[in-house]
């Protein structure tokens, strides 16, 4: 599970609001730059970011601060707070923003949503649901709607939203402890269908107990670090949920779909079940999945024949990239191949697997497309993008 550290900003400034009262709003830091790498030093990947002003307006208000970040850190910036168009999406996109959050425009405008998640794709677009009293809040939670957040859950996951941030407004920032009742109900209704992250109410470790126990993707916290309730870095370490574990015959269905997910190159032969079978029999011991809360992250599949060893596929699912899953993965089979007294690798690949080859080409293969094999020392293998 991801810990999201929230930076909220009005007129410049970091703030926290209880309850979503502008009334509220008190300034918890000096700077949002050093406050964001001061969040990186504790080990965060991920920063989660809200223009409140834009909130307000229905028009980005703060956008240099959130490039400044997105420039001058390794942090992955989500950001959310008046996002109306598809223009604002490409402009934040263009400034290094990693995700875009669509909020108001959810309820009031489905079709934006459609029209991001298909230009733009899944990993960039997450749909930001506001609720007081399980009633979809807008426009800086100032409007309550009439629509249910459950409905409005499953009409973004038909719309093909793969990334659902969760408020209850009348926890949020009041330290009070998770919604975990509506929390849990959201998870059950959209199991399997989407990532939920918590926000709203944090307060103490158990918080980032209880949402990791219920599987969900990931938690923001934000007044609960600057009060000094929740250690950063004691809560990253204890929601870390994904598994890195030998790959196994019964993995070959969701592996099937992985591969066909990242654009991975098949063959009826050898990536059949049987060809897998045969070839995990003849290398037990290189080939790796990785897993969170039950659902296939990514995947390695790796052998050799006694001298060299072989990368047959590297795949990470578009739901779960940027979080160094696959550079995880490559260690793991390396060190593998180390311990089998194997010291060359070489990359099998097909240039015309777009989506699956991307981070190889970057690293400099030239792929064709025909097979393509390279001998590299595997310390020269662990070079990787960090979307991946």
């Amino acid at each position: 599970m991801i810990i999201f550290p929230a930076i909220d900003i009005i007129g410049g400034q970091c703030v926290r609001l209880v309850k979503g009262d502008y009334a509220t709003a008190s300034k918890v830091a000096e700077n949002p730059l050093e406050t964001a790498k001061q969040f990186e030093k504790a080990g965060a990947e991920w920063i989660h970011m809200v223009d409140l002003d834009g909130a307000k307006a229905g028009y980005p208000v703060n956008t240099e601060i959130y490039r400044n970040i997105a420039q001058n850190t390794h942090l992955k910036v989500e950001v959310g707070g008046g996002i109306r168009t598809l223009e604002t999406v490409q402009a934040y996109l263009d400034l290094g923003i990693s995700r875009v959050i669509l909020g108001s425009a959810a309820l009031k405008n489905p079709q934006l949503v459609a029209d991001a998640v298909k230009r733009f794709g899944s990993e960039k677009i997450v749909v930001g649901i506001d609720a007081k009293n399980e009633m979809v809040a807008t426009e800086g939670w100032l409007e309550t709607s009439e629509v249910h957040y459950l409905d409005l859950a499953a009409k973004m996951i038909g719309l093909g939203v793969k990334t659902i941030i969760f408020t209850d407004i009348s926890r949020d920032g009041t330290l009070s402890g998770v919604s975990a009742e509506q929390l849990r109900k959201l998870a059950e209704a959209t199991a399997g269908q989407c990532n939920i992250v918590a926000s709203g109410g944090v307060h103490t470790l158990s918080d980032i107990i209880t949402c990791r126990d219920m599987g969900l993707y990931g938690t923001i916290a934000g007044k609960s670090l600057y009060q000094g309730t929740l250690d950063l870095a004691e809560a990253i370490k204890t929601a870390d949920t994904l598994r890195i574990r030998p790959m196994q015959i019964s993995d070959y269905d969701a592996l099937y779909e992985l591969w066909t997910a990242c654009g991975n190159g098949l063959n009826n032969l050898d990536d059949s079940r049987e060809g897998i079978a045969r070839y995990l029999e003849r290398n037990p011991n290189t080939s790796f999945v990785a897993e969170e809360n039950g659902t296939l992250a990514g995947a390695v599949l790796c052998g050799h024949d006694g001298r060299r060893g072989y990368i047959q596929h590297m795949s990470v699912s578009p739901d779960f990239r940027r979080r160094g899953i696959a550079t995880k993965l490559l260690n793991r089979a390396l060190d593998a191949l180390k311990a089998e007294q194997i010291n060359k690798a070489a990359l099998v690949a097909f240039k015309k697997n777009e989506g699956g080859n991307a981070f190889w080409e970057q690293q400099g293969f030239s792929l064709r497309d025909d097979l393509n094999y390279r001998n590299l020392a595997l310390k020269d293998m662990i070079r990787f993008d960090p979307e991946y």
